[in-house]
């Protein structure tokens, strides 16, 4: 809240920008949360400002400056085409002064020629200018398009968990939008800006007096602009929100549908869309108001300007064709101003979209500068050092906070610890998913940040609990990471994550489609493929975070024994709370509240009656063995102490 202006308070909308809201307005969009006024500083400001600020719009010209070569081409066409709407009054007025008050049959026949010749070129130009003007649509599209998906995948992983799915899809939607409102205010707007500049200045010629009347009708039609741009901007991002509630609900059908939470959720799907609908009926009746507006103005300008020019013709100040002249000069004008209005609409549209393209077009991508990088290979027996990592998540506490640990290579490690103690958040530091805030992490002789992202995580990786496929076949899936392998490299991995046999029973085997996010096939299923996409590769470390957490007992023996001997000599992070799995580590890492509380091998664990007695079960049939032992060898020691026989003096006769 900037402050208050009369009854209206100055709100800065991240969404919107800066608006204008009344009390009831405030307390309607206020959550309920504590508001802080603050005095801004200038200086303290200007120096906090980013050194290269997004500016929406500038980018857009940017954008559109590298299609140059075809506005070259249509600049001429569209100063024919230009030419040609103006002649139309022109001859009209030479057509009453000079021919018609004549009678001069000849100069009418040469008149009407030359008409036909016009409309044949300008048709001819026009015909042209629409191709140019599909092409420069088109390309523009494809661009943003292309750049969108590069950019969708080069985001971080923390751009897709804090943003909903439909958000960004709705983004797409949006480029098609932009397209066709550029397409017009680029191409349209300048032809008709130079014909009504033109047919002003005729206007002018012919009797200022008619040109003044016409330019106080067209500031008129302006007022309306500030709402308009408000409600613009309000409604595009209420339908970016909606959107994203509608895919989550797509998404989420099954937790939906399990937790009977269809009523309510029905109930605020009503409620959203019902305010998205009346903000998008309120904005459409300001256009219409608008608009009405601006054609009420023109028409009265129009017959203002038919009066008063009838009177200069009257008083022999203008003549009959001059008057008809500058009525096809006022109407090309009007159409000029009818242009502006709406590319006022239309650039608030842009403004809005543009705003929100930008925020997913200027994040920083993860992999930049990775060109720059060479490739490194990762020995299999390289440890992974982290020295005084610490990480969190924006506006919350740390979740790992001077973490050090060495990671051994070329062993099989347990990583183990209470839920939200920092165990996935590690994986995803070590895949380079998620940045540290401080610390350094060191795999060999080399630092992570040495590492391009590709080459990173074609050898360090991760598979998670939730296993996804696209729409599209097994070995197709495979082949998205790894495009050279063969048929018998899949079944070979296959093979050793217990996936072949399932897979061999389908019709059409590792041609088999897998639907919408695998639904087609068991989650355990879906796990054991998502281990063999891993290790197709053979990669040098691999972690499994809770990957065999949807089979059972004995494929998931099955499985581990398998992975486990293939990799033997090669680093394997097996996060887990199973005491199967943790039981196949030769090194156990215990992290508790984002910190190592313990690091050493199994058999130290185990051994070691401080660490919890949850994580490995065996440790409490130990603890309950050692007391027994303890009680024994006391009890043993109280007897042997009890028949202690007392020394007595040695007797002896005489």
């Amino acid at each position: 809240m900037y402050g208050q202006e009369k009854d209206k308070y100055v709100i800065a909308d991240p969404a919107i920008g800066v608006r204008y809201l009344d009390r009831q307005e405030v307390i309607k969009g206020w959550q309920g949360g504590m508001m802080l006024l603050l005095e801004p500083d200038p200086k303290g400001f200007i120096s906090q400002l980013d050194e290269d600020p997004v500016h929406p719009v500038d980018n857009l010209l940017k954008r559109l400056w590298e299609y140059r070569e075809i506005f070259g081409k249509l600049f001429p066409l569209n100063l024919a085409v230009g030419i040609f709407s103006l002649s139309t009054p022109l001859l009209l007025k030479f057509l009453t002064d000079s021919v018609l008050t004549k009678s001069d049959t000849q100069k009418l026949t040469w008149v009407a020629i030359g008409v036909i010749l016009i409309t044949v070129v300008n048709a001819i130009c026009s015909f042209l200018q629409s191709n140019l003007v599909a092409s420069f649509a088109e390309e523009l599209q494809k661009g943003l398009k292309l750049e969108f998906g590069l950019q969708i995948l080069n985001l971080p992983i923390t751009y897709h968990e804090a943003r909903r799915s439909g958000t960004a899809i709705r983004r797409l939607s949006d480029i098609q939008r932009i397209n066709l409102l550029v397409s017009q205010l680029v191409i349209d707007l300048p032809i008709k800006a130079f014909i009504g500049l033109v047919a002003l200045g005729f206007i002018v010629f012919y009797s200022w007096q008619l040109a003044a009347i016409g330019g106080i009708m067209t500031l008129s039609t302006i007022a309306f602009q500030p709402i308009v741009r408000q409600t613009t901007y309000r409604s595009i991002t209420m339908a970016g929100e909606n959107a994203g509630l509608l895919a989550e609900s797509f998404n989420g059908a099954l937790a939906t549908k399990t937790t009977a939470a269809s009523p309510q959720l029905w109930l605020e799907i009503q409620h959203r869309l019902q305010r998205e609908f009346k903000l998008n009926y309120r904005t459409a009746q300001i256009r219409i108001i608008n608009n009405t507006f601006s054609q009420l103005m023109a028409g009265i300008g129009t017959v203002i300007m038919l009066w008063y020019g009838s009177v200069l013709v009257f008083g022999n100040q203008l003549s009959i064709g001059q008057l008809i002249a500058i009525y096809g000069l006022q109407q090309s004008f009007l159409l000029l101003i009818t242009t502006l209005v709406q590319f006022f609409t239309d650039f608030t549209q842009v403004k809005a979209i543009t705003r929100l393209l930008a925020e997913l077009f200027e994040y920083e991508p993860e992999n930049q500068g990775d060109d720059l990088k060479d490739p490194i290979e990762i020995s299999p027996q390289d440890d992974i050092d982290c020295q005084n990592i610490s990480f969190y998540y924006p506006g919350r506490v740390k979740l790992i906070e001077d973490l050090s640990v060495t990671i051994p290579g070329g062993k099989v490690v347990g990583l183990i610890g209470k839920s939200g103690c920092g165990k996935s958040t590690l994986a995803k530091i070590l895949t380079g998913l998620y940045s540290v805030q401080a610390g350094e992490i060191n795999i060999g002789n080399h630092s992570l940040g040495d590492f391009s992202l590709i080459c990173l995580r074609k050898q360090v990786v991760l598979v998670s609990q939730d296993a996804f496929f696209f729409h599209r076949s097994i070995i197709d899936n495979f082949r998205l990471s790894s495009p050279d392998i063969t048929l018998e490299q899949v079944i070979s991995a296959c093979q050793i994550a217990q996936a072949h046999e399932f897979v061999s029973q389908f019709p059409e085997q590792y041609e088999t489609i897998l639907g919408a996010v695998a639904a087609n096939i068991s989650g355990g299923q879906k796990q054991r493929l998502a281990i063999a996409r891993a290790i197709v590769n053979d990669p040098a470390v691999l972690i499994l975070d809770e990957s065999t957490a949807n089979l059972d007992p004995v494929t998931e023996t099955e499985v581990l024994n398998s992975l486990l001997t293939k990799r033997q000599g090669k680093t394997t992070i097996l996060i887990s709370h199973r005491p199967k799995v943790i039981n196949c580590a030769d090194w156990i890492i215990f992290l508790e509240s984002g910190k190592v509380k313990f690091s050493n091998t199994i058999k130290k664990f185990v051994l070691n009656l401080e660490m919890p007695l949850i994580f490995y079960p065996l440790k409490q049939d130990i603890k309950a063995l050692s007391i027994l032992l303890y009680e024994i060898l006391f009890v043993i020691k109280i007897v042997l102490k009890s028949r202690k026989l007392p020394h007595y003096p040695k007797i002896t006769g005489h």
